[in-house]
């Protein structure tokens, strides 16, 4: 085993092969970062550096390989600057991307906006009923709603508030019901399309999740304040 050891060491420490450690440094480096723009950018150095080792090693097949990665990267970069120039966002869908994905890349924020329906609601409308499973989840921009479980108050959601979250997290009926009291406008998700969409973009996933348990912290906050009795949560 020492033999090994030994023979592995001058063969990883010979300078020639350093150039080949950098690049793999920087590949695994780069599946350590969360922003995907640091990602394609340590990708692309790693895919460089690797085809110019390869390059070295007069080993062609090896330096095509990395080549293509590195051109495909550089190509998803690209797209990806492109996307978060593109358009501009409403003062509504800037709202709920500053919310609940505050660091985001536009880009993958715009894709999740656009999963969404836009809907106006009056008063006395019910936006989720207790012990049925809602189609949607609903994030509100404007209006008020009160929260009922078992026909008594135990809460209010407005501005910034989640509704339908609780069933969307656990897959299971909603824990109250939400009645509008002032006209209420809400992005609306399909949670069978949302959770498609989010097993696919782990990141945006992962920023949802947060908002959902910062907007449950400040919903029982709320309650506090206005003194209604918030025994059991008010989240739906």
């Amino acid at each position: 085993m020492g033999e090994y050891l030994a023979e592995f060491w001058v063969d990883f420490s010979k300078p020639e092969n350093m150039v080949g450690h950098l690049a793999y440094v920087l590949l695994i480096t780069s599946m350590m970062m969360r922003n995907i723009n640091w990602l394609r950018a340590l990708a692309i150095m790693a895919g460089s550096i690797s085809a110019f080792y390869y390059w070295t090693l007069d080993d062609k097949v090896s330096m095509f390989w990395e080549t293509l990665f590195t051109l495909v990267n550089i190509a998803q970069l690209l797209i990806l600057q492109v996307e978060n120039r593109r358009g501009i966002f409403s003062e509504d869908e800037n709202y709920f991307i500053k919310t609940c994905l505050p660091n985001i890349e536009r880009a993958h924020a715009r894709r999740l906006v656009k999963l969404g329906a836009w809907t106006e609601v009056q008063d006395e409308t019910i936006l989720v009923f207790e012990d049925k499973i809602p189609d949607k989840l609903k994030f509100i921009v404007s209006g008020k709603a009160d929260v009922f479980r078992n026909g008594k108050l135990i809460g209010k959601v407005g501005r910034g508030d989640f509704v339908g979250e609780i069933s969307y997290l656990t897959g299971e009926t909603a824990t109250a019901t939400a009645i509008v009291t002032e006209p209420v406008r809400y992005l609306a998700f399909g949670q069978a399309r949302l959770r498609e969409h989010l097993a696919r973009n782990t990141e945006v996933r992962h920023a949802l999740e947060t908002s959902f348990n910062r907007n449950l912290a400040n919903k029982l906050v709320k309650s506090n304040k206005s003194g209604i009795d918030n025994s059991s949560s008010n989240s739906v």
